[in-house]
């Protein structure tokens, strides 16, 4: 008995041996599987392991970390759940000696504001241990946190992603050294703010205070992306400083109040291969005589995709023929498109002249012989009236590298529905390899 006991303790112990042997880097592959609690316990179990805790640079307090602390208890206490929140994540990062490059926290929506100073404690503890990427992310609530003037001075930071909190820089702040990339997401910039020479990717969605930005836009022009979606009024004069960017996304969601300038747009982008609009942006664009003769053009463009385009609005569809007509590298078109126009703001016969001077328009330019060489995919959600089958027969019959086109319907008959994909296919095509995908 006593010598199995022993065989079994010493296989025990040889196989403790066996992975606290393994290679360095596959040691650090297996603590980055691992959630942080169960890292954070590892620590115990040997010299070596505690050696490898306090040397692991990667700190993640997800919405899994914390389902894990809620399971420990028996019943539902959501204060004591919060508390032990604090205290587990507190307990974490008193016991980290070595760098934190990465640092996640995704902070429980009722939160309370007691607690928000153990936060503020734990952006102090990680600014000075060369963080590189900070991700802080809130819920929705009735009161936002406030981001502390710690996380200013993370002076290696490189990318940072900050979702529904308040943003404050200090007043002489004057940005980041080595940020790349930045994600604001239901955010309110309260100050003048800058990310830094070195910003490659800007990302704003459902943003307040994005007036405060006019710095960085003024002074620095390495950006490559630039996404803006549903974040209030854009300065156009900020696209002086975009002559880099290869990826944008520009929604405005309806908050659109001043004409955007195509010419200047198209001029100061002129390495775009990306381009997302929404029909908001559409509605306000115009086209200068250059534009319209061709004369300027977007040489760099590979991918359009356009967001609630209404084919009520012939103004839309008009720039929508232009972004492709200036485009001669072309490849992919993507179009999603505002099938539920409320209709209730127009009477019936208002709703059907403007989708048909929209459809005599598309029929003209059927007429002219315009020609898309390049482009070779199209994916259009969804259709329902005449001015979009016409469209559809228009890129059919000038889109001569055209592969696939694949169309979502919403017409409720089944009848009209097959009627309407009948039609489709007798359209024709200058492309013999176009197929057309109906659903």
């Amino acid at each position: 008995m006593d010598s199995d006991a022993n065989t079994r303790r010493l296989h025990c112990g040889d196989a403790i041996d066996v992975i606290s042997n393994l290679p360095s880097d596959l040691l650090d592959l297996i603590l980055k599987q691992l959630p942080i609690d169960c890292v954070a316990r590892m620590s115990t179990v040997s010299k070596i392991w505690r050696g490898k805790w306090e040397m692991h640079p990667h700190l993640v307090f997800d919405d899994f970390f914390f389902d894990r602390i809620s399971q420990r208890f028996s019943f539902r206490n959501r204060e004591l759940e919060l508390y032990e929140f604090s205290r587990t994540v507190s307990s974490i990062l008193l016991g980290r000696s070595g760098l934190i490059l990465k640092f996640v926290l995704c902070i429980p929506y009722d939160l309370p504001l007691r607690h928000c100073s153990d936060i503020d404690i734990w952006i102090r503890n990680i600014s000075n241990k060369g963080v590189r990427e900070v991700q802080l992310h809130s819920r929705r609530s009735s009161v936002s946190y406030r981001i502390p003037s710690y996380l200013f001075s993370c002076s290696d930071l490189t990318r940072l992603s900050i979702s529904y909190c308040i943003l404050t820089p200090p007043l002489m702040f004057e940005g980041f050294r080595n940020l790349i990339s930045v994600s604001l997401v239901g955010v309110k910039i309260t100050a003048y703010t800058s990310f830094g020479a070195q910003l490659r990717k800007l990302y704003l969605q459902s943003c307040v205070g994005i007036e405060h930005l006019g710095r960085q836009f003024k002074y620095y022009i390495n950006l490559t992306f630039l996404s803006i979606t549903d974040s209030g009024e854009i300065d156009w004069q900020w696209f002086g400083c975009t002559r880099k960017v290869n990826v944008s996304v520009l929604m405005l969601c309806g908050k659109a109040k001043k004409i955007v300038d195509l010419e200047e747009l198209v001029d100061n982008m002129p390495r775009i291969g990306n381009l997302h609009l929404d029909g908001s942006f559409l509605k306000f664009l115009e086209s200068g005589a250059a534009i319209r003769r061709h004369i300027l053009t977007m040489d760099a463009l590979k991918y359009l995709t356009l967001d609630k385009v209404g084919f009520y609005d012939l103004g839309q569809i008009k720039n929508v023929i232009c972004l492709m007509g200036i485009s001669p590298k072309l490849e992919k078109l993507v179009m999603n498109l505002e099938f539920d126009l409320k209709w209730w703001n127009y009477v019936e016969e208002s709703r059907e002249q403007m989708v048909s001077s929209v459809a005599q328009y598309l029929q003209s330019l059927y007429l002219v012989g315009m020609t898309f060489n390049r482009l070779e995919t199209v994916e259009i959600y969804v259709v329902e009236n005449s001015a979009e089958l016409e469209f559809i027969k228009l890129l059919l019959a000038s889109s001569p590298s055209l592969r696939s086109m694949r169309i979502l319907n919403m017409i409720s008959d089944r009848k009209e529905a097959l009627r309407i994909s009948q039609e489709l296919m007798r359209f024709p095509r200058a492309s013999t390899n176009a197929e057309i995908i109906w659903r």
